[in-house]
């Protein structure tokens, strides 16, 4: 069901729309520029300023047809460093569901800090994914006490890193829907 077309909409509306269940650290910043349906026919435009206006008739389940699982695509993704230190790694793979998606240098990331990529992932929007991400060395700040998880959907697994020799290596299950990638590493 989409938002208002006119009218109040407050970031719990737009939480509600987007199923975000978890409501703290919330920002109009990243209601507007992550997990973004692409398929929706009225949405953010992702450009600062934001406004919640931008939300009028957003419909966060809305699909662009032609296939069972929905519409779009999952081609963004963006990582945010909670793990309370500096992080980075020389190149990063992630793997969705056994589709390579994307090998990119994971550049230095204060805490707190995010970093937005492209991914050659072209399906449309899935559930119950399976993402493997490995980190290659030398990485600064991160070791097998740290975990990656996915947003999207409330039963997404940690996935502790393993040494692999020449990378950490972690895997993750999320229930979905993916609109786009979003992992927190902690």
């Amino acid at each position: 069901m989409a938002l208002n077309s006119s009218g109040k909409i407050s970031i719990n509306d737009i939480c509600g729309e987007k199923k975000i269940t978890q409501l703290t650290n919330i920002s109009l910043t990243s209601l507007s520029t992550t997990n973004i349906n692409a398929a929706s026919s009225s949405k953010p435009n992702g450009v600062a300023p934001h406004s919640i206006s931008e939300f009028y008739n957003y419909n966060h389940t809305a699909s662009s047809g032609g296939g069972s699982s929905g519409g779009g695509t999952v081609n963004t993704g963006v990582i945010w460093n909670n793990t309370g230190r500096t992080i980075s790694a020389t190149y990063m793979a992630i793997k969705a569901n056994g589709t390579n998606i994307a090998y990119i240098t994971l550049p230095t990331l204060a805490n707190g800090d995010s970093f937005k990529f492209s991914t050659s992932y072209t399906n449309l929007i899935f559930y119950n994914g399976t993402f493997v991400m490995d980190l290659y060395t030398p990485t600064v700040g991160l070791n097998t006490s740290n975990y990656f998880y996915m947003t999207a959907g409330s039963n997404s697994t940690n996935g502790y890193f393993s040494n692999m020799g020449s990378s950490l290596r972690a895997t993750v299950t999320s229930s979905g829907p993916q609109y786009t990638i979003i992992i927190y590493i902690k």
